[in-house]
Order: C-alpha cells, then sequence, then structure tokens
C-alpha cells in the first residue's frame, strides 16, 4: 500500500472543478478565474483544461481497469475557442476502450450557458504496475473531491520558476503530486506551458497540445526545455533528480 495524498492536499483541488457520475459519464463544473488565465490576459491557461481533462478521464478510467491506480500514458487536448474570464464551463468525459490494464476515454468541454465547444480531449490510462498503488478503499468518487479557489496565480501555486527563456522547473513537493507520488499530469503540462510562454514576447495561448508521459517525475524538479519549430513547439520534460526523459510534449500555439 502507498501513502496516496487526499485529493484536498492538492493544487489540482484548488483549481475550482466540481464533478459527478451521471450514468456512465462523470460530468465536471468549472468557472474561468483570474488565477487560472494566462498572465496579464483573461484567457483560461490551455494547462487547466489539461488538469480537468485528466482527472474525469481518470475517473472514468479508474472505474473501468483493476483496483490498481491508473496513470496517464498520452493526453491530448484540441482547442476550438478560449474560455475567458467568468465563463462557466462543463466537461463531460465518456469511455471509449475498457481493458483489463489499459482504458481509453474522451473529454468535451462546452460553455455552460451557450453549450458552445472549447475543448476536446482523449487519454489512455494503464494500471500502475506497482502492486503497492492501490486505493485502500476503493477508487475515490470524484463527487467527494472539494471544490477549491487558488489563493494565487497557478503557476505561482505550483511554484514554478523560469531558469532561462525556454526552460521552467516545477518542484517535486506535496501539492504538486498525485497518487504514485509523481507530480500530477496537469502540473506537468503547466510547467510545459510556462517554458513556452516564456519564450515569446506577448502572451501566447496552446491551441492544441499532445503529451507522452514516459516516466512519473518522482524525484524532481521537473524541468521542461521548449523547442520552438515554427507554429509547433517540442518540449522535453526531464526528472532531474533521476536525470531521465519523464514527459514529450508536442504544442501548437496562437498569439493573443
Amino acid at each position: 500500500m502507498v501513502d496516496i495524498p487526499t485529493i484536498g492536499e492538492s493544487v489540482v483541488s484548488e483549481i475550482g472543478l466540481a464533478g459527478v457520475w451521471e450514468g456512465d459519464v462523470v460530468r465536471g463544473h468549472g468557472e474561468v478565474v483570474p488565477e487560472t488565465c494566462i498572465h496579464g490576459t483573461d484567457v483560461l491557461r490551455t494547462s487547466v483544461i489539461v488538469t480537468w481533462a485528466d482527472v474525469v478521464t481518470g475517473s472514468v478510467a479508474g472505474s473501468m481497469i483493476t483496483e490498481r491506480i491508473p496513470l496517464t500514458l498520452d493526453l491530448e487536448v484540441q482547442v476550438q475557442e478560449p474560455a475567458r474570464l467568468g465563463d462557466p464551463m462543463v466537461i463531460e468525459a465518456a469511455p471509449l476502450k475498457a481493458g483489463r490494464t489499459v482504458a481509453v476515454a474522451e473529454a468535451r468541454v462546452r460553455s455552460e450557458d451557450t453549450g458552445a465547444p472549447i475543448a476536446y480531449a482523449i487519454a489512455t490510462f494503464f494500471a500502475s504496475p506497482n502492486p503497492a498503488h492501490v486505493f485502500a478503499d476503493g477508487f475515490p468518487d470524484l463527487g467527494d473531491m472539494p471544490v477549491g479557489r487558488l489563493p494565487e496565480p497557478l503557476a505561482d501555486r505550483a511554484g514554478i520558476t523560469i531558469v532561462e527563456p525556454g526552460v521552467a522547473e516545477v518542484p517535486h513537493r506535496g501539492k504538486n503530486l498525485n497518487a504514485s507520488n509523481a507530480i500530477q499530469g496537469g502540473i506537468v503540462s503547466l510547467a510545459a506551458e510556462e517554458s513556452i510562454r516564456s519564450l515569446h514576447g506577448a502572451p501566447v495561448v496552446l491551441d492544441a497540445i499532445n503529451i507522452r508521459y514516459l516516466k512519473g517525475i518522482t524525484a524532481g524538479p521537473g524541468r521542461a526545455v521548449a523547442e520552438p519549430m515554427g507554429e509547433t513547439t517540442i518540449v522535453r520534460i526531464t526528472d532531474v533528480g533521476r536525470d531521465k526523459l519523464a514527459t514529450l510534449i508536442t504544442a501548437r500555439t496562437r498569439s493573443l
């Protein structure tokens, strides 16, 4: 058995996502607040959508595979229309493939007011190979997740620092971790987002992001190094404590 941090101890619990099961669908609700916006704008960070998508699709995956903790293998988000400050949003996740050790789920994000689509996400999960990675009382109910509010901007709350243009680091510490003691997938995407932002003189939004989680960042810090290639940026994130490549990300940006 592992010492699993409660969701209430996590930065993820502070970004305002409330979720419930409705049949086979997980439905989450959230609102865009200043602390989740790109610095200097009223536009929601794409990394917040990644975080919400990881949570709701992970809940679906946890209901489909073994009692082991589901780990994210890959996650993709395509943004159709960026959400803005004050927008209420709905994110709905549903299963696509259920196996004994692998699950695939999709999530759709839309405006709660108009129903207009905001983003689409798809994620693949696998059961942790570590036999100690189990929840003693079964997979946590998303409805029990506290709905918090960030006391400061998200990047500051996660402790992200810009080492130099194109390089950002996120610490391996309690509030950034998931149930397997690795930096949570959405926080990893936040580090990538910040590394990309630091390359630009003006705010940019990630219109699309594709994340391959190769290893959990269990020692840290996680160091994100962004390499621009035209409209696309490649970000390699290393677990500095183990000197191992942990995550590979490609993202497409647009100036605001």
